[in-house]
């Protein structure tokens, strides 16, 4: 069956069926990562929901918030969606309980943690939730919104996807 030159039946040797092997492996490797799929983003495919988390604000800043109006990124001028509710929540702060040995989460008197829903139709792929194209939304991200009545910087704390309309 195999000669002495490692012939297979003195036609094929066995290190090159090894190769062949070993390329047939690659190429479906290959073929597995670089499947087609939708990188390109088309803006419009999918209504998503993001929070924006703005901390140490004043009470009077949830005044500037107004629902159903855009709201764009301040530095690349890019539309991100429309505002479609808030809520507010007290600025709560770390401070040393110094009797007990702890640490304990205080609310500060005259500050707020105010979150923002972001309504926006975005692009999702297996790698990124983009609007517009271009602009990634992440959770953690910071993101720099404003609209005709204000202007801030927030981290992204949650993302919604498929939101019925």
């Amino acid at each position: 069956m195999i000669d002495k030159n490692y012939r297979l039946f003195g036609k094929v040797s066995i290190i090159d069926i090894a190769i062949v092997a070993l390329l047939v492996v690659f190429v479906l490797i290959a073929l597995r990562f670089s499947s087609p799929r939708e990188l390109v983003a088309r803006p419009g495919d999918e209504t998503i929901r993001f929070t924006v988390e703005l901390q140490r604000r004043v009470p009077s800043f949830k005044e500037n918030i107004v629902v159903d109006v855009p709201i764009e990124d301040s530095i690349q001028g890019l539309r991100l969606g429309t505002i479609v509710d808030f809520y507010v929540e007290p600025f709560l702060d770390d401070v040393p309980d110094h009797y007990n040995q702890i640490i304990r989460r205080v609310p500060v008197e005259g500050l707020e943690t105010l979150y923002i829903v972001i309504e926006a139709m975005a692009q999702v792929t297996d790698y990124a939730t983009l609007i517009g194209g271009t602009y990634e939304i992440l959770i953690g991200r910071e993101v720099f919104i404003k609209n005709s009545d204000f202007a801030s910087a927030g981290i992204v704390v949650r993302i919604e996807r498929g939101v019925d309309q």
